[in-house]
């Protein structure tokens, strides 16, 4: 009478599971298994937990009734690890896919073949959006609509003094320093600064002291 009702659970058994377990778990590659692969599962960790049920109602205690009800939760605990298993395996494919490589996917269901597909688009649209690496400066600029009017024109004489003034000025007040590492933007007195590691740039003499004094920059040599 069990045999048949093991029958009745349908074309995959216990050890089948526990096989496709051992599978997926030690090889990279996702196995080749039927396109109803999880209908079958799901047919007989419902067929099973059924029978538990009966044995349950009937003989609560018995040994018949511990064995199967210790089978299904064996059967239910390796169904889900081989789902999340093979799930992982197609995610690996999708980032392969978007990275422009042309992985095997006769292995996937047809279940699986629409998980790959969608996550092949949402990968794709993610990195089309965000990974922009052929531009590595800031990513908005300035709108191009904006119109900025010019001040009245200073007298010749005037211009020329502040012009000699701010350049003698600029030559005694910057230094130029090497960035040893990524420094947050901060303001300035005149603007806001973001260094990057590796950076060579030239600040007011007052800021690249109290940068170097915290080992963020190292002051080089040459002066402005």
């Amino acid at each position: 009478m069990r045999e048949a009702m093991a029958d009745k659970r349908g074309d995959m058994g216990y050890e089948e599971i526990m096989s496709l377990f051992r599978q997926e778990y030690k090889s990279p590659q996702l196995t080749k298994v039927e396109s109803s692969l999880y209908d079958k599962m799901n047919h007989y960790i419902r067929s099973l937990r059924k029978e538990s049920e009966r044995e349950l109602a009937v003989t609560p205690s018995s040994q018949a009734s511990m064995m199967i009800n210790d089978q299904l939760k064996k059967a239910t605990e390796k169904v889900k690890r081989v789902y999340e298993l093979r799930q992982r395996k197609i995610a690996l494919l999708s980032l392969r896919r978007v990275a422009g490589d042309n992985p095997e996917t006769s292995n996937l269901t047809p279940d699986e073949l629409v998980l790959y597909s969608s996550l092949t688009s949402v990968l794709g649209a993610h990195q089309d959006g965000n990974a922009d690496f052929e531009n590595t400066g800031p990513r908005f600029s300035e709108p191009k609509d904006i119109v900025n009017l010019p001040d009245a024109p200073p007298s010749k004489a005037s211009a020329k003094e502040d012009e000699a003034s701010e350049t003698e000025d600029a030559r005694e007040d910057l230094v130029l320093v090497r960035v040893l590492e990524d420094v947050p933007t901060f303001a300035g007195v005149d603007k806001d600064y973001t260094l990057k590691k590796e950076d060579l740039v030239a600040l007011p003499k007052n800021v690249a002291d109290t940068l170097a004094s915290h080992g963020k920059i190292k002051l080089m040599s040459v002066s402005l």
